[in-house]
């Protein structure tokens, strides 16, 4: 096949943004992740700073509504995390529509799940491990990782799951599930260009 995207899902430390620019790299290909909140502004007309604020979260739908006045893309009293869907969503398939490209997070192996190109990858490693990358990032204690790591993946797994009812994180929902912890970002991004190459040749097999 000519074209071919990349979605990858990840839980939260497990290096799965690095991985996916790493990728993206390799293949020659561009790396979606926070710039979809930019282009969803764009879309629909709301602040980026105000989507950014809901992106990947459902929490807060019943609480923050976007009006009628300056929204293009939803009726009045939409809850904001469904206008950020819809948007993310209408822009994720345009970027398909113009060539390969990497797109991490947003449901987007869902998204695209109808189209033969797609190949969805899960990144995953274990909880120790995502503790330790995140309190190094992010210069922060043990237990507030700890907390960090276990906020974010509840908040995706939700996110997803009430989406695309499928289970986030479960090996039956994506094409290829991945513990970066083995491989580290680079060798795990090096595992995942041959795999995608064979992909896109027709003889991958799982």
């Amino acid at each position: 096949m000519e074209k071919v995207f990349v979605t990858i899902g990840r839980q939260y430390g497990s290096g799965g943004h690095a991985i996916g620019e790493q990728l993206g790299k390799l293949l020659g290909i561009p790396c979606y992740d926070r710039e979809l909140i930019q282009l969803s502004s764009e879309k629909s007309g709301i602040e980026a700073g105000t989507l950014a604020l809901h992106d990947e979260r459902t929490s807060s739908a019943s609480l923050f509504k976007i009006p009628e006045k300056g929204n293009r893309i939803t009726e009045h009293g939409t809850p904001i995390v469904d206008t950020l869907f819809l948007a993310q969503s209408q822009v994720i398939r345009e970027l398909a529509e113009k060539g390969s490209c990497i797109i991490i997070g947003r449901c987007a192996d869902y998204v695209l799940q109808d189209r033969e190109e797609c190949f969805s990858v899960f990144v995953t490693a274990p909880t120790e491990a995502r503790i330790a990358r995140i309190a190094e990032r992010n210069h922060m204690s043990r237990n507030d990782a700890e907390m960090a790591v276990r906020k974010v993946d509840k908040q995706r797994r939700t996110y997803y799951e009430f989406y695309t009812d499928k289970e986030w994180g479960a090996a039956e929902s994506y094409n290829l599930t991945v513990d970066s912890s083995q491989f580290g970002v680079e060798g795990t991004a090096q595992m995942l260009e041959e795999i995608v190459r064979q992909f896109m040749a027709g003889c991958w097999k799982p």
